[in-house]
Order: C-alpha cells, then sequence, then structure tokens
C-alpha cells in the first residue's frame, strides 16, 4: 500500500500570501457595518442621555415641590395657634412694625393677593412655637405695662425652653382669663431670657401700640397665669425681582420666607429655587357643617376683619426646572395659576410642575 505525501509549500507561498489584503468591496461592508453599529450605539446613547436629563429635572422639580408646600403647609396649618385669631402689641393688622399708631390688632392669618396682575401671591401667618410653651408663674402679678414676664425655670422643661428666647424674638402670650375675653398679646423680647430666675425682659407695649392699650383700663394687671411661647410671624412670597434685593431675579424666581415683617429684605431666608408662582385661596367659614367642598366659599382675598373665620389655605404651586431643554425640541408655555393670567405666549424650553394642595387652618377652627 503506498502513501501519497503532501505537496510541501514554500516559504515564498507562505510570504505572498501574508501580503496580500482584503478588496475594496470587504473594506466598503466592513465600514458600512461599523458605522451602523456606531450609529446605532450614538442614538440610543443620545436617548438614553435626554432621558436621564428629563428625569433627573423632574426629580428636582418633585422634590423643590414636596419641600415647599411642606414647609407652606406646615406653618399655615400652625396659624392661630396659642392666639385668639387676633393679637395685640408689636405689629398691627397692616403688618407694621414699630408703629405708634397701630390701632387694629394683628391677625392669625394675612392674605397679599396680587389681584391677578401678573404678579405672586404671598401670606403671613402668626403663631406660638409650640416647642416653647410655658405658663407664666402663678404668683407674680404682672402690670399690663409690665416690661418683664416671669416663668417657673425648673417646671416642666422650662429651663430649656427659655434658653431658645433671645433679645429680638418675639413672646406671644394667649390670656384665658382677661375680663374682656381670650386675649392674645405680643412683645418683643428686650434681652436675652435669664434662665436661673425665669424672667423674659420684653419692651413696653403700652407706650406704643394703642391696640393693646385699648384692652387696659387703667392700673389694669395682667392674669397671673398666661400661656406664653416664642412668636413666629412669617411670610412667604417669591422673589422674582431684579432690584438686587435678595437672591431672586425674573430669571431665577425664589421661594422666601420673612420672619420680621421687614419684607422683601435681604435677611429673609430663599427656601426653593425656581418657583414662578404662588396664588393662594382662602375656605371662608360657611356655617355649621360647612366643609369646604363648595367653591363658592373659597376666595383670593379676605378683610383682616375676617381672619378668625378662615377654615382652610388652597396652595397653588409652580415651579419649572433649573435649566431649559439643551436640544431646543422641548416647548411649553408657563400656565395661568389660579386668578393669576400671566397673559404670555412664548415659548420656551423649561419643564414645569404645578401642585395644588389644601390645609386646613384647624387652629382657628377650634377658636
Amino acid at each position: 500500500m503506498t502513501h501519497r505525501s503532501m505537496p510541501e509549500i514554500s516559504p515564498a507561498f507562505i510570504r505572498r500570501s501574508l501580503r496580500r489584503g482584503f478588496t475594496m468591496l470587504e473594506m466598503l461592508v466592513a465600514i458600512a457595518i461599523a458605522a451602523f453599529v456606531v450609529a446605532g450605539l450614538y442614538g440610543l446613547f443620545t436617548i438614553q442621555s435626554r432621558q436621564f436629563m428629563f428625569q433627573d429635572l423632574q426629580m428636582e422639580m418633585h422634590q423643590n415641590l414636596r419641600f415647599g408646600a411642606d414647609v407652606l403647609s406646615r406653618s399655615i396649618r400652625m396659624s392661630g395657634f396659642n392666639t385668639s385669631g387676633y393679637i395685640a402689641g408689636v405689629m398691627g393688622s397692616d403688618g407694621t412694625s414699630g408703629s405708634s399708631i397701630d390701632a387694629s390688632e394683628l391677625p392669625a392669618i394675612i392674605p397679599w393677593d396680587s389681584d391677578g396682575a401678573n404678579g405672586t401671591d404671598a401670606i403671613t401667618v402668626v403663631y406660638g412655637d409650640p416647642s416653647t410653651v410655658m405658663s407664666t408663674h402663678y404668683s407674680v402679678m404682672e402690670a399690663y405695662t409690665t416690661e418683664s414676664l416671669t416663668f417657673q425655670p425648673n417646671t416642666l422643661e422650662n429651663n430649656e425652653k427659655l434658653q431658645q428666647i433671645t433679645a429680638g424674638d418675639l413672646l406671644l402670650c394667649h390670656d384665658f382669663a382677661s375680663m374682656s375675653g381670650t386675649e392674645s398679646y405680643l412683645w418683643e423680647v428686650s434681652a436675652d431670657a435669664d434662665v436661673s430666675n425665669g424672667v423674659v425682659s420684653v419692651y413696653e407695649n403700652d407706650t406704643n401700640y394703642t391696640d393693646y392699650v385699648n384692652l387696659f383700663g387703667t392700673d389694669t394687671n395682667l392674669s397671673p397665669i398666661m400661656r406664653c411661647a416664642k412668636g413666629q410671624v412669617l411670610t412667604f412670597y417669591i422673589d422674582d425681582s431684579d432690584d438686587g434685593t435678595g437672591p431672586g431675579t425674573e430669571d431665577h424666581p425664589v421661594l422666601m420666607m420673612d420672619m420680621n415683617f421687614n419684607w422683601p429684605n435681604d435677611d429673609d431666608i430663599p427656601l426653593v429655587d425656581n418657583v414662578e408662582d404662588l396664588q393662594l385661596m382662602y375656605c371662608m367659614d360657611g356655617g355649621i357643617g360647612a366643609r369646604c367642598d363648595d367653591d363658592t366659599q373659597w376666595r383670593d382675598d379676605f378683610t383682616s376683619d375676617r381672619a378668625d373665620e378662615v377654615w382652610g389655605v388652597r396652595i397653588h404651586l409652580l415651579i419649572r426646572s433649573s435649566r431649559e431643554e439643551s436640544r431646543g425640541i422641548y416647548k411649553n408655555i408657563r400656565p395661568d395659576i389660579a386668578n393669576n393670567a400671566v397673559g404670555s405666549t412664548d415659548e420656551d424650553g423649561y419643564y414645569r410642575q404645578v401642585l395644588v394642595t389644601e390645609v386646613a387652618t384647624r387652629n382657628l377652627r377650634a377658636l
């Protein structure tokens, strides 16, 4: 049996085979396939990037809305706590401080309506800080002209509460035994509380505020046991002005909080960026059994003498994204909110969200 041997491949043939490249057709096909794959990957990347940016902006707006609505809701819900609905003393119904002609008491809620003139609303709420509630000393009888109020420092954690009261704060006291009925008084604290003796020094009210003086006759004393707390007078508004006061501008509107009835001012606290509009409506007491489920009970404004009739507040917040859609594909128009007709038909690339929530003013309902 014979065996056939394989032909021997010469080194020259191997060298020629190694030098042989791709044909032009093979190169064109390879380039076309590579371009198709790259184009697909780029398209997928673009879609995912755009979706990621959209989700990021939506999450940012959602978180800002939740925070803004939470702060507003908690503050409005507390309005009127430790008050009789109206407070005599440092501030009057017009919201001014230091006036010598304040003849009307400060309401627990003050509306500031823009009347739909392309402007945002604002709201002022007044209440006592529940974490600092203390009763004045039962054995100390203070005249209504007093410049100090005395507490028991070693009772019910009053020591820690007194430490929170410092010069410039407000002290809000609710008098359940006033000769004229249940009353509330507001003083400005003149010095840090004397924790060891339980004494809070205040500026005298009777020399400055006629609404306070009108509650008392000659040589009248305050009730021996009043429930007092650190006073909170908070105003929420939108800073969208380019006047240089505060961080807000027309291109960067900011939800602000004022704590001393001097707004807008550089010492106000920025809460949430890119809030374009704040609109507020108020449910007024419609009688026994009213549930604020009838739109006729909701109004954009009310006079200060009806502050104790507010049963609920409807909050409208309009927020936009921190930046526009970069490719110019998405277009949007700022919507009208409540009675604010912005009257704009200009499109832009901002994403927007609107939140509407209702808050029951439970402390005012209990009056």
